[in-house]
């Protein structure tokens, strides 16, 4: 007997179906499976007695309980996953065994998992001007901004 979260107790094979259904077995496999249905076994009243099942609640209860376990333990799996991809990373950028451009590239791919480093690209454009041509511009910009014809610079 199986018990469940609210006390219920369960028979081994309604166990065995709930545990196959949060596996992610049809209510029919998981049914034909836990009961021991041959292959000269009517579907259709696997079918109807897998429903009959499922809709008890102490069995409903049990499949939820199974799902929601699975569930936190996925989570877990990869949060371990993230963390130990994380401490590889830390560990190849500190190794002074290591290249230069591979402890480089560790400590990249370690800011981007952080969110520092973005792929916002900025374009400089560097143009070289000799003084006069910087001067002629400016007297220009100067005297459309201010709505004069001709503006004299200080030296």
């Amino acid at each position: 007997m199986t018990t469940t979260s609210n006390g219920d107790t369960l028979t081994p094979k309604m166990g065995a179906f709930a545990s196959l259904i949060a596996s992610g077995k049809s209510q029919v496999d998981a049914y034909c499976e836990a009961y021991d249905v041959g292959l000269n076994g009517s579907r259709a009243a696997a079918r109807n007695e897998a429903s009959k099942v499922a809709l008890k609640p102490k069995v409903a209860a049990r499949i939820q309980a199974l799902k929601e376990n699975r569930k936190s333990i996925q989570a877990d799996q990869e949060n371990l996953s993230q963390q130990w991809l994380l401490d590889r990373l830390k560990s190849e950028a500190i190794d002074l065994d290591n290249a230069p451009s591979v402890r480089v590239r560790a400590l990249e791919i370690l800011a981007k998992s952080q969110g520092l480093l973005t792929n916002d690209a900025v374009n400089v454009t560097v143009e070289t001007r000799s003084a006069s041509d910087i001067e002629k511009d400016l007297k220009e910009r100067l005297n459309s901004l201010l709505g004069v014809t001709d503006i004299a610079l200080m030296e």
